[in-house]
């Protein structure tokens, strides 16, 4: 049975710090003792509950947020040691200190007490002023621990934000790459289903020409020879490609072709030459207008199905890309091509590097395979790779490196940009130390490659800069502390 110095039901969370007096729970099965406890905690200022024996004191630690407890060994039915071992194995109990007050003289028994959890041991009968020092110390040391989970929680709450932002800018970056084939694909199936239907509406007047069967055999020769032009491709023109369009208007010109002025151009572009043209003509004679005409509309479907396949095919290689970037699918630890996940962030990040600045990879051949987090190791590349870029004010040379180190890697991103401010170099890898402008970062990005890299990998992230010149170098082992060999 329980009893508590403020009104009766009255509860609060666990989680917390609260505010007003910190709680103690004094658990005691002889009455005039655990009055005496009550009564000289009450006068040091704190709010007390009360249980006679073990099973009233879980009960109680379920239903008030508590932040201390005494707690007397020799109890009947569930005894102090059964409490500290419930307790132990509660994640919301085992945080609360739990000052043991009991007569065992056994050393034995009092090292299971503290093994269980107790931060101490205090003799009966219990001497005021060692109580009253104990009790302040552990409730210090209580509120300093919750302080800390707090910390730690809105640390977490900050870094799902700049993962939630990194996430958000690589998504605009992937819809905006994804947009460009997309539409590509998009305009050409509109355009060939149009030129379907004028292939279909112009093989029944072909078939029932006199010379149909001539015109369709050398149509089809003509496709043998032909190329498919590369899709939205801009062709230079030089002086041997416009010799070459002017000498097959000439050839459509004598044939009668109406428009050879715009037809020269398409036939040239899929490789056609006028002597192979007019040789062809020739043999048809009045049927080159329809070998012409048959010929543009089936090289037109041709191209249309290339430029089709050209933009899926894209839109496939960057889900690719970031289906592997992500890592999402894959065991929490896998064997990292380092080289890889670095190329696949630069296509990841390709959107947001102005095209003044110039990217080299420098990757060695020799680079080993490491066991590693391979997705964390890609939020590292585009925390730096994003950052370089930033500082270089869209301008000059980026370097990627990666070279062999050891059995395992070592990385390093350079930049040409203005160098870290002094005041900065030794923060650079603390939370919320940005030189960006208000609004721009809020400093997490490499403090969560350090930890990434330093924490989860037992590597090292390093920096050197100077005006001119800042190296980001990481240093990886080739598998994590503690992973399966």
């Amino acid at each position: 049975m329980s009893q508590d110095a403020t009104p009766p039901g009255s509860t609060r969370p666990r989680d917390g710090a609260g505010d007003g007096p910190a709680c103690v729970l004094v658990v005691e099965d002889t009455l005039v003792n655990r009055l005496a406890l009550a009564q000289g905690l009450s006068h040091l200022g704190h709010r007390v509950l009360q249980a006679a024996e073990g099973e009233a004191a879980l009960r109680t630690l379920g239903e008030h947020r508590v932040d201390m407890v005494l707690l007397d060994l020799l109890m009947p039915g569930t005894d102090g040691f059964a409490v500290l071992e419930r307790m132990s194995v509660d994640p919301e109990l085992r945080p609360i200190p739990v000052l043991v007050i009991s007569a065992v003289e056994r050393s034995e028994d009092i090292a299971r007490a503290i093994e269980l959890g107790a931060i101490d041991v205090l003799p009966k009968p219990v001497d005021p002023v060692l109580l009253r020092v104990r009790v302040q110390v552990a409730l210090e040391q209580s509120r300093l621990r919750r302080l800390e989970q707090q910390y730690l929680r809105q640390e977490l709450a900050l870094r799902r934000q700049e993962r939630l932002a990194t996430l958000g800018r690589l998504s605009a970056g992937l819809a905006h790459e994804l947009n460009n084939p997309a539409a590509a694909a998009l305009g050409a199936a509109r355009q060939l289903a149009s030129a379907l239907r004028e292939t279909e509406e112009a093989l029944p007047e072909l078939i029932v020409r006199a010379d149909g069967t001539a015109v369709i055999g050398a149509v089809n020769e003509l496709l043998d020879t032909a190329r498919d032009p590369a899709p939205d491709a801009d062709r230079a023109m030089g002086d041997l490609a416009l010799e070459e369009e002017l000498a097959l208007e000439e050839v459509l010109e004598s044939a009668g072709i109406d428009e050879f002025w715009n037809v020269a151009p398409e036939l040239a572009s899929h490789g056609l030459t006028a002597d192979v043209l007019s040789a062809h003509l020739a043999a048809l004679g009045d049927g080159g207008a329809a070998a012409v005409s048959w010929f543009r509309s089936r090289a037109g479907v041709r191209r249309l199905v290339a430029e089709i396949g050209t933009s899926v095919g894209r839109m496939s290689e960057l889900i690719g890309v970031l289906r592997d970037y992500s890592a999402v699918d894959r065991a929490p630890t896998q064997d990292v091509d380092v080289r890889a996940g670095l190329d696949e962030t630069l296509q990841i990040l390709d959107h947001r590097i102005p095209s003044g600045i110039t990217v080299a990879r420098d990757f060695a051949p020799d680079v080993p395979t490491i066991v590693a987090y391979g997705g964390e190791l890609n939020q590292v590349w585009t925390n730096l790779i994003d950052n370089a870029t930033q500082a270089m004010d869209e301008a000059g040379l980026l370097r990627v490196r990666a070279h062999a180190s050891g059995t395992g890697v070592r990385v390093e991103v350079e930049d040409d940009g203005p160098g870290i401010p002094a005041s900065l170099l030794g923060q650079v890898f603390d939370p919320f130390v940005t030189s960006k402008p208000p609004g721009q970062g809020i400093g997490l990005g490499l403090s969560i490659a350090h930890q990434i890299v330093v924490e989860h990998h037992g590597g090292s992230l390093t920096v050197r800069s100077a005006p001119g010149r800042t190296v980001f170098t990481v240093e990886l082992p080739d598998q994590p502390p503690g992973a399966p060999a």
